[in-house]
């Protein structure tokens, strides 16, 4: 599973692609992997202000419910509605349809402190 050389990562395994001002949020394939078959996923309301690190929402799995916390500060301004109908997209296109949300990100300075794809691939092997 090679992740895209243009996106940001978390040790969270969310990945993250900035554009302009917006960054688009998402699971990485690895940590759909660790996480087993998601059935669900609570987004955050768009129009929520987020600060790094700060809880969103949770995940549920097959055996398990994950807390969710977010890799950047700035405002919600776009969740992924096909994730209220089915969480497909997710392993379909983790990278693309399957993204959860985007902001309007407040702090350059924490998306260049992420994880390079590079970085990202030496902590998390394949």
């Amino acid at each position: 599973m090679a992740v895209p050389l243009e996106l940001k990562f978390t040790r969270d395994h969310y990945w993250i692609r900035l554009n302009g001002e917006t960054a688009v949020i998402g699971f990485t394939e690895q940590g759909i992997a660790n996480f087993g078959m998601i059935l669900f996923v609570e987004l955050p309301v768009p129009g929520t202000e987020l600060q790094q690190g700060e809880y969103w929402g949770t995940a549920e799995t097959a055996e398990d419910e994950l807390d969710l916390w977010s890799p950047l500060t700035g405002k919600v301004i776009q969740t992924n509605l096909w994730l209220e109908k089915t969480t497909m997209p997710i392993y379909e296109s983790p990278y693309d349809k399957g993204y959860l949300f985007s902001i309007a990100c407040s702090r350059k300075d924490e998306f260049e402190g992420l994880l390079t794809a590079e970085e990202y691939e030496a902590a998390y092997p394949q």
